[in-house]
């Protein structure tokens, strides 16, 4: 599982730094034409804003993978330590929760007869390909939250193996 949420996280960086560097390009290229060339680029803002939304989705789940999203932790911190995983394995579930039934209907407007039908104005790419942001964003926070839940109980297992294992060993030396 690291290995997909590895190679996922990468590809979303690859793809963030590849769409912002084309957005600043096609901005500055609309700005430069519209003041000193007298022309305006028509479909420059179109893709600008496109980009915008994948950037943003994708940015999205790379901050729910590092944990950079806000928090509330004042509980957790309250809490007596065997009391915290649990804990946080119902924040993680909640928040999983959310996830998928985002996107579950990201899918489903994604590829609604109203949604497959359109083409964009300016740029005449299929509005599912912009809407499709949305799932795909959601869809890497679903695999990231997973392997979060996954990580969760194989530190509490492994945890509760080494507590075990040093109570056995104090009992040896009585």
């Amino acid at each position: 599982m690291k290995t997909v949420t590895s190679w996922a996280y990468s590809a979303s960086k690859a793809l963030i730094t590849i769409f912002g560097i084309v957005m600043t390009v096609v901005i500055i290229a609309q700005v430069f034409c519209r003041t000193f060339l007298g022309f305006s680029i028509y479909w420059a803002e179109e893709l600008a804003r496109y980009l915008l939304v994948w950037i943003t989705f994708l940015g999205a789940s790379m901050a729910f993978r590092n944990a950079d999203l806000a928090s509330f932790d004042l509980v957790q911190k309250k809490l007596k330590p065997e009391w915290q995983w649990i804990y946080r394995l119902f924040i993680e579930a909640s928040v999983l929760f959310f996830v998928a039934v985002a996107f579950y209907y990201g899918i489903k407007q994604t590829f609604s007869p109203s949604i497959m039908n359109q083409v964009s104005p300016a740029l005449r790419l299929p509005m599912s390909v912009n809407y499709m942001a949305v799932p795909a964003g959601f869809g890497l926070m679903l695999i990231y939250g997973l392997s979060s839940i996954i990580t969760l109980f194989l530190n509490q297992r492994k945890k509760e193996e080494v507590e075990s294992y040093q109570v056995g060993v104090a009992k040896e030396a009585k």
